[in-house]
């Protein structure tokens, strides 16, 4: 059976069982939602991963009119110095779905199955972890200290026995290394 795609929309219950970060995943959905058609979120500035995003990934026919209202704002812009040079209507809208997803994921931490379930297979990246534990009330933030805690012995012990196998000239399991720097930084391409 085929994993479902995961979209912006997924239910947070659907993210779980991947394995990642479910915020992370979910704003990479919502990224990848964006850069494949980028009309449905106008953009009149876009930093350079995004302008980049824009030109390598989206539709042409969607690109050209958004790159052409962005060389127009930047050329307004640099008359009257309004917009800042690398402001990015992507990045923004992407941190506003993260808050929302993010208050969603504090929200089902309250429910005893859903955090039953995170405390035993979740992971979460640090930069998540880090808020949750912040501003989450004081039985959350002792529980995702504790996810936190099992996700990197887990990652140790991949690593330790990856380690093992360069040594002995295998290659094979490399994929360890993407799963800490998710963990470490979050998933590859999110941008924050």
């Amino acid at each position: 059976m085929r994993p479902q795609t995961l979209t912006p929309d997924s239910p947070l219950i659907q993210v779980l069982a991947r394995g990642v970060c479910p915020i992370c995943a979910l704003m990479r959905a919502f990224q990848n939602s964006i850069i494949g058609s980028p009309v449905k979120q106008p953009a009149r500035g876009l930093c350079n991963f995004h302008a980049w995003c824009l030109a390598a990934a989206s539709p042409a026919w969607e690109a050209v009119p958004i790159f052409r209202a962005i060389l127009q704002n930047a050329e307004a812009s640099s008359h009257s110095g309004t917009v800042a040079p690398d402001s990015c209507d992507w990045c923004d809208a992407l941190r506003q779905y993260e808050s929302a997803r993010f208050s969603e994921f504090v929200r089902e931490m309250q429910r005893d199955g859903f955090a039953d379930w995170v405390r035993q297979f979740g992971t979460i990246c640090l930069h998540h972890a880090d808020r949750l534990i912040a501003t989450a009330p004081e039985t959350l933030a002792a529980l995702v200290k504790e996810v936190v805690a099992r996700n990197k012995d887990e990652l140790r012990k991949q690593l330790a026995e990856f380690d093992g196998k360069l040594h002995r000239g295998e290659g094979d399991g490399g994929g360890i290394l993407g799963h800490i720097a998710e963990f470490l930084v979050s998933q590859r391409g999110v941008m924050r």
